[in-house]
């Protein structure tokens, strides 16, 4: 995740891009759905967390019991080039939607990465096969680019501004 020695722009090397998204969840529509059909979307198993022919949330995923659209399978690292990000997804709810009169619930999503152009092309490739897009809808996206941590003395982006 983080930016390498020899990569530009100089300032940035030892810092990380950082995405967010905020994805809405379109819970009457996934509420709907059977319980195996929210699995299969996903690729792992609702009251455990693990991953479909495994026992733990944390276990890798065995791609061979896994769907091809599948969330899961999509977005792992070895259906992508071995691109790794660090991510974590935060629950939102803010009210309802009074257009629509649905719950304004889903994930803020951020992740770190040592390259943006990585993350749009795994962002490309769910946008085009992954289950999971019938039941979220994207509604805002950044990408922020953060300078390396401080050394002894110094101070928050002083590899840009010093």
């Amino acid at each position: 995740m983080w930016v390498a020695a020899n990569s530009d722009p100089p300032w940035l090397r030892g810092g990380t891009y950082m995405v967010t998204r905020r994805i809405r969840m379109l819970i009457e529509v996934w509420d709907r759905a059977s319980l195996d059909d929210q699995e299969q979307t996903i690729g792992r198993r609702k009251e455990s967390g693990a991953p479909f022919g495994r026992e733990d949330e944390f276990d890798p995923v065995n791609l061979s019991r896994t769907p091809v659209g599948a969330h899961v399978r999509l977005a792992t690292p070895s259906e992508n080039g071995d691109r790794r990000i660090l991510r974590r997804g935060y629950s939102f709810t803010d009210g309802m939607d009074a257009e629509l009169g649905q719950l304004d619930a889903g994930l803020f999503f951020i992740s770190y990465q040592n390259d943006p152009a990585g993350f749009v092309e795994l962002q490309r490739r769910l946008a085009a096969s992954d289950a999971l897009n019938e039941y979220i809808k994207h509604t805002g996206s950044a990408l922020f680019a953060c300078p390396p941590g401080v050394r002894p003395g110094g101070y928050v982006g002083e590899t840009l501004l010093g």
